[in-house]
């Protein structure tokens, strides 16, 4: 299980508006957790939601992944992908590290 802050649907809508980054995720996800590890510390920068603690928020996955709430997914509020491969965890990383700048 992840050990990143947690926060809520309402919470994510925030952090977009914002300009930040939103990764949806589950437990027992096997991308989610080599997500996480990839990421490291930068992975703190990013809000985390668990789409299995709150309805909103795998209502809004299935949403933008064509009614699958595949995860991990990455949304801005202006673009978002699924994360499944080595390419992937480095555009969300480096999405991430264009919200520091």
């Amino acid at each position: 299980m992840l050990k990143r802050q947690q926060a809520t649907q309402e919470d994510a809508h925030k952090v977009q508006e914002d300009g930040g980054v939103v990764i949806y995720w589950r437990p027992g996800c096997p991308f989610c957790e080599r997500l996480d590890s990839s990421l490291g510390d930068l992975g703190n920068h990013a809000t985390w939601v668990n789409i299995w603690e709150d309805p909103q928020a795998e209502a809004h996955v299935k949403s933008i992944n064509d009614g699958n709430a595949v995860v991990p997914t990455i949304d801005t509020g202006d673009m978002h992908f699924v994360v499944a491969d080595r390419q992937a965890r480095e555009k969300a990383a480096n999405l991430i590290r264009n919200t520091l700048s």
